[in-house]
């Protein structure tokens, strides 16, 4: 199994899906801004899009909708006793994995 978070953000609070991944980066856990995640399982040889639709599914069901939000989904947690303030991991996967819309 591997874990997987989809995170998702209201465009009334974030600019662009960079400035949601910066602000998810920077505070690794539930801040200030209108934004949730969801973390889950999943089996190895699940496909990505496959994975992308289980967090999504997991959003929608929590009524967030894709109308005037950005999202993104990372493999891995967002768990802040792992990541220290200068780890661009998050970053560098999301940047390569999710081209900008």
């Amino acid at each position: 199994m591997r874990i997987y978070t989809f995170v998702i953000g209201s465009a009334d609070d974030f600019e662009s899906l960079d400035h949601l991944i910066d602000y998810v980066e920077m505070n690794k856990e539930k801040g200030f801004q209108n934004y949730s995640s969801f973390e889950f399982d999943c089996p190895k040889d699940c496909s990505e899009e496959l994975v992308t639709m289980i967090g999504r599914g997991f959003a929608f069901s929590s009524n967030w909708s894709m109308d005037d939000t950005f999202s993104f989904l990372i493999e891995g947690e967002l768990d802040p006793d792992v990541w220290d303030q200068n780890d661009n991991r998050v970053n560098e996967a999301l940047r390569m994995r999710f081209p900008r819309r």
